[in-house]
């Protein structure tokens, strides 16, 4: 099994991946990936690194909004999005979760299921349950509250673009390593992707810059 959060080699998952963020694209960007979405589900055959191409540029375009909601959730808007999920679960599932909540004093939803005991109090099908109604209630939250979360979505931006331009300098010094090194670096450029365009967690710069200057040295040490 694939220690990634989105395996690119499989092709359901991502295609749930982009029914999921397109809700949080602008309407081109949205139009594109249901036309991609629906011709998979007609059967039509999209080659693997097409449809992970399609979806990497769907995750970049959309990183800023989800950037700019998960700040939200996890401030102001934390109990809006406790409400709806209570509301939007079975009474059982909701009954549970809100027993653990209140037992491990976390204050979001994102604090609940990293807890470390939230496997001991969740099933697999509960945990299942509470990650598909939340992308529901994310959806929702987005579209009522996006319009007013511009000072997020411009901080997501800035991050984007601090992210591109670092993870560029890795893949460019990469093409001029050995290849004995390259494919250590296009891996790790691959998982930085995933945690955070897939993922949408976060990498501290301090680490991509000492990538950078790590393999810069590599480079200098060992020039094709």
């Amino acid at each position: 099994m694939s220690d990634l959060f989105l395996d690119l080699r499989d092709k359901p998952r991502v295609i749930d991946f982009m029914v999921d963020v397109a809700e949080y694209a602008g309407p081109a960007e949205r139009f594109k990936a249901e036309k991609i979405v629906a011709a998979y589900s007609d059967g039509e055959h999209i080659g693997t690194d097409k449809l992970a191409n399609d979806a990497r540029t769907l995750a970049i375009s959309t990183y800023p909004a989800r950037y700019a909601l998960r700040h939200f959730v996890s401030g102001a808007g934390a109990s809006e999005e406790w409400k709806k999920l209570f509301a939007a679960l079975r009474p059982s599932t909701a009954a549970i979760l809100k027993r653990f909540k209140n037992a491990s004093n976390a204050s979001t939803i994102d604090e609940v299921l990293s807890h470390a005991e939230s496997d001991v109090a969740l099933r697999d099908e509960e945990r299942s349950e509470i990650d598909h109604v939340r992308e529901h209630v994310q959806h929702d939250l987005w579209h009522e509250k996006g319009e007013s979360l511009d000072e997020f979505r411009l901080q997501g931006e800035r991050e984007l673009t601090k992210y591109l331009g670092r993870l560029k300098s890795l893949r460019d010094l990469a093409v001029e390593l050995p290849a004995s090194i390259q494919d250590e670096v296009f891996s790790k450029i691959a998982s930085y992707e995933d945690k955070i365009f897939f993922a949408g967690g976060s990498v501290s710069s301090e680490i991509l810059d000492e990538e950078v200057r790590f393999y810069t040295d590599q480079k200098e040490i060992d020039p094709l």
